[in-house]
C-alpha cells in the first residue's frame, strides 16, 4: 500500500494518518495524558521546596577523561585494570545579550543599542559567580546533570575591535568552570551564535564585522530597511508582538545572508572585496574580507582555548552554533530560498535592491504559511551601506543601478550557485572545522573539537562527514519538534515527519517518526555514521507557552526519542534570570527549565539514566516512563571481551523525585542505591561473551 502511494503525497499522508489514528485508539488510550497532567507541578515543588536539604555536593573523578574511538572514557583504575564510559546529559547556559550596559539585557530594549556597541561587557552571563554554586548545585546534584554546554561569543570576547580581547571576561569564564567542576560538571564550550549578530537580529560576532563588510551601524537603517529583524525596533503597534521564531527569518535576509557568505565562501563569490577599516587607505593589508573574518573568529576562539587549556573538566569546544550557508547554493536569487513563508517573503535579489536603497512592497506573513498582509519596506529609500561604493554585491557585478533612472537591474542570477560537484559542508565547513580543531588543538590536545551541520532544509538530518571519524572530533547537531517549536503550540495527535515530508498523526506515530528521524541522527542514513565520533545533540528542549503540562507532555515526548536511540545530550535552556514576563529575555523565546527560580517541566526532563559503566558494555535499550514510574535499562557485552571474570558496574542517576521507594530487579546481580547521592550500582556478576543483562526499576505503589 506504501509503495502504491508513492505518487501522491496527498493520498500517502492520508493513508499514515489512518492507520496511525487507528492504532493510537486501539492501544493509547487518554490514562497516559490525564496521569501525566495530575501529577505534573507535583515534582517541581518537590524540588524548589527541598533543594537544599536534598542530595550533597559531588565532585568529578580524580582521574581524568580521555577520548578514544567516538567515546570518553574514564582513566584506568589500576584496582580494576579497567576503565569507564562516561556518558553526558545537561543543559545549555546561555549568554547571548550583555550583563552591561544593563538596558541590553533584554531583546525588547534598544536603549544604548547603537551608542554602546563597542562599550560592552559579558561578564557576569549567565550569571554572576556568586550566584554560580546556586545553580550548579541544582543543575548537577539535584536534577542529575553532569554537561553544561557553556555560551560564549565572538562579541564577549572582542566587543570593542579587531583583536581586542576582553581578559577580564576570560577571567570570569575561567573561574565559572572551575565552579562547575567542584560540582561535578564537565563543560562543552558553544562559541554561540545566532543569524551572525545582534546588530542584524541575533547574537554572537561584534558590530567591528558588519561594517568590515561596508554596513552602517550608526543607527537601525538594516531593521528600517527590511534586511534585518531587530527585536529591539520592533514596531509591535503596527505589527503586534513579535511573532514566535520570526528571528529565525533573519538567516535568509541581507544582513546575516551576506556576512556568512563572506565568512565562509567571500574569495568565491565576492573576489578582491577587501574589509573596509578606519585605517587610511594605504596602510590596510591586502587580506580579504573572508581571511579578515575568519582570521578573527580563530583569533576569539585561540583566546577562549589558551585561558582554558589547563581546566580538566573542559572537554571540548564547539566550531559555531548553527551556521549558515548564506547565499552560497542559492541557484537563483530571484526566487525565494526561505524553506517557510514567515514574516516579509524576500528572494535574495528583493533583499539587495532594498539594503541598497529601494522601496518594495513585500507579502508579510504573521505565522507560518499565513498571508496576513502587503508592507511597503523601506519607505524612506534609506541604503544600509556606508556608501554607494560599499555595496559588495554591485561591487561585483550581482547587479548594477542606473545612475539616470536609479532602476536596479539584475546582472547574475545564478551567481552564487554552486560550481560542479560541489557543496557546502565538503567545500566549505569541512575546512573550517579543520581550523578550528587546529587552534583548539595547540592548547591542549584533548580537546575534542565538535562540528556542527548548518541548517539544510533537503537534510535535516546530517551524518557527520566521514572525513572526521577517528580523528579528536565529536559531531553536535541540534534537534527540535520544529512543529512544537515554532507554533508554540503542542498537540498529542499531530505533527510533521520532515524526513518523509509527510504529516505524523496520532501519538504512536509521531513518537515513531521522531524515532527514525533522531536514528538518523545516530546512525546516519543507511548506518553509514561512523561509530568512531562522539555524538551528543548540541541542543534540544521545548517552548513553555502551553497551558500546564502541555510543555512537560512534549518534552518527555522529544527526550523518549533521544532515549530510545541512546543519545547523549543537553537541553536549551537553563536560563536563570526567566520569568513569566520576559522569558528567556532574548526574542521572545520561553524555553527555561527554570523560571522565577522555580522548576518547571521536571517531569520531564529529570530522568533515570546511566552516566557511567564498564568499557566491555553497550546500552542496547533504555526507557522510562514516568506515569507508571518504571525503569527498564538492557546492556550487553561488547564484542571482543578480556574479562569475563571481572565485575562491571553499571552507575545510574535514579531520581528520588520518581522514586520515593525503589524497588529493582536484576537476576544474579547485586544492586545498591544510595538516596542521597541519587545514584545505584549494578554490579554484573557472571559475565559471558555476548550476553545481555536487564535491570527494572518501579517505585513501590502509594509511594
Amino acid at each position: 500500500l506504501w509503495r502504491r502511494t508513492n505518487r501522491s503525497p496527498i493520498l500517502r499522508a492520508a493513508v499514515v494518518g489512518i492507520l496511525s489514528i487507528v492504532y493510537s485508539f486501539v492501544y493509547c488510550g487518554g490514562e497516559r495524558i490525564e496521569s501525566f497532567l495530575e501529577k505534573g507541578g507535583l515534582i517541581n515543588e518537590y524540588y524548589t521546596a527541598n533543594e537544599h536539604e536534598l542530595h550533597p555536593s559531588k565532585t568529578l573523578s580524580p582521574r581524568g577523561l580521555y577520548y578514544a574511538n567516538g567515546r570518553w572514557l574514564e582513566e584506568k583504575d589500576a584496582a580494576k585494570n579497567c576503565s569507564d564510559t562516561i556518558r553526558f546529559r545537561g543543559v545549555n547556559l546561555p549568554a547571548k545579550t550583555p550583563s552591561a550596559p544593563s538596558e541590553l539585557r533584554n531583546t525588547k530594549n534598544n536603549e544604548h543599542f547603537y551608542t554602546s556597541k563597542r562599550d560592552v561587557s559579558f561578564v557576569g552571563r549567565p550569571f554572576p559567580l556568586d550566584e554560580a554554586p546556586t545553580h550548579f548545585q541544582r543543575i548537577s546534584h539535584q536534577w542529575g546533570f553532569n554537561l553544561v554546554r557553556l555560551s560564549t561569543s565572538w562579541e564577549a570576547v572582542m566587543h570593542e575591535g579587531p583583536g581586542v580581547i576582553d581578559r577580564p571576561y576570560l577571567a570570569y569564564l575561567q573561574k565559572l568552570i572551575s565552579l562547575a567542576g567542584e560540582h561535578g560538571l564537565y563543560v562543552l564550550i558553544d562559541p554561540h551564535q545566532d543569524v551572525w549578530s545582534r546588530f542584524t537580529g541575533g547574537d554572537g560576532a561584534p558590530y567591528w564585522t558588519l561594517e568590515a563588510a561596508g554596513f552602517n551601524l550608526d543607527r537601525p537603517v538594516l531593521h528600517d530597511a527590511g534586511s534585518a529583524i531587530l527585536h529591539q525596533f520592533w514596531n509591535a503597534s503596527e505589527f503586534g508582538d513579535m511573532p514566535l521564531m520570526m528571528w529565525t527569518n533573519n538567516y535568509w535576509k541581507l544582513g546575516a545572508s551576506t556576512m556568512f557568505t563572506l565568512f565562509f565562501a567571500g574569495d568565491v563569490y565576492a573576489p578582491g572585496i577587501i574589509p573596509e577599516t578606519s585605517l587610511p587607505y594605504e596602510e590596510r593589508s591586502n587580506e580579504t574580507i573572508q581571511m579578515f573574518l575568519q582570521g578573527h573568529y580563530l583569533q576569539f576562539i585561540d583566546a577562549v582555548a589558551e585561558a582554558m587549556k589547563d581546566c580538566p573538566n573542559v572537554i571540548g569546544f564547539g566550531t559555531m552554533n548553527e551556521p549558515s550557508n548564506g547565499f552560497v547554493g542559492v541557484e537563483d536569487i530571484r526566487e525565494i530560498h526561505s524553506p517557510v513563508l514567515h514574516g516579509h517573503a524576500l528572494s535574495a535579489f528583493d533583499s539587495m535592491r532594498l539594503g541598497s536603497g529601494e522601496s518594495l512592497e513585500v507579502p508579510y506573513y504573521d505565522s507560518h504559511f499565513r498571508h496576513r498582509s502587503q508592507h511597503l519596506l523601506n519607505p524612506r529609500q534609506k541604503s544600509v551601506y556606508h556608501s554607494p561604493e560599499s555595496d559588495v554585491w554591485q561591487r561585483v557585478g550581482v547587479y548594477e543601478i542606473d545612475d539616470l533612472t536609479d532602476q536596479r537591474t539584475l546582472l547574475r542570477p545564478n551567481h552564487f550557485s554552486f560550481g560542479h560537484g560541489e557543496d557546502f559542508t565538503n567545500t566549505y565547513l569541512l575546512p573550517f572545522y579543520e581550523s578550528v580543531k587546529r587552534t583548539v588543538s595547540q592548547h591542549n590536545p584533548k580537546f575534542v573539537t565538535y562540528a556542527e551541520p548548518y541548517f539544510d532544509p533537503t537534510d535535516p538530518y546530517p551524518s557527520a562527514p566521514a572525513e572526521l571519524a577517528g580523528r579528536q572530533f565529536g559531531w553536535a547537531p541540534h534537534w527540535y519538534d520544529a512543529i512544537t517549536l515554532f507554533l508554540g503550540i503542542y498537540s498529542h495527535w499531530f505533527s510533521f515527519d520532515f524526513e518523509w515530508n509527510v504529516p505524523a498523526i496520532g501519538p504512536n506515530m509521531i513518537d515513531w517518526a521522531f524515532r527514525k528521524n533522531l536514528g538518523q541522527i545516530k546512525h546516519g542514513k543507511e548506518g553509514q555514521q561512523s561509530k568512531d565520533m562522539h555524538i551528543v545533540v548540541g541542543e534540544t528542549g521545548v517552548p513553555f507557552t502551553g497551558g500546564k503540562g502541555d510543555y512537560t507532555l512534549s518534552l518527555d515526548r522529544t527526550l523518549r526519542a533521544m532515549e530510545v536511540n541512546d543519545l547523549d545530550f543537553a537541553v536549551w535552556c537553563y536560563e536563570g534570570e526567566n520569568d513569566d514576563i520576559g522569558g528567556d529575555m532574548w526574542n521572545g523565546e520561553n524555553l527555561s527549565l527554570i523560571s522565577g527560580g522555580r522548576g518547571r517541566g521536571l517531569q520531564a526532563a529529570i530522568r533515570p539514566w546511566p552516566h557511567r559503566y564498564n568499557d566491555g558494555l553497550r546500552v542496547v535499550s533504555q526507557r522510562f516512563n514516568p506515569i507508571d514510574v518504571r525503569y527498564r535499562l538492557v546492556v550487553e557485552e561488547k564484542e571482543g571481551i578480556s574479562c569475563v571474570d571481572c565485575v562491571a558496574t553499571v552507575h545510574i542517576f535514579v531520581p528520588s523525585c520518581h522514586f520515593r521507594e525503589p524497588m529493582f530487579t536484576a537476576p544474579g546481580d547485586t544492586v545498591s542505591y544510595d538516596r542521597s547521592a541519587q545514584n545505584l550500582e549494578w554490579e554484573i556478576r557472571g559475565r559471558s561473551a555476548a550476553a545481555r543483562y536487564v535491570l527494572q526499576i518501579s517505585d513501590t505503589p502509594n509511594s
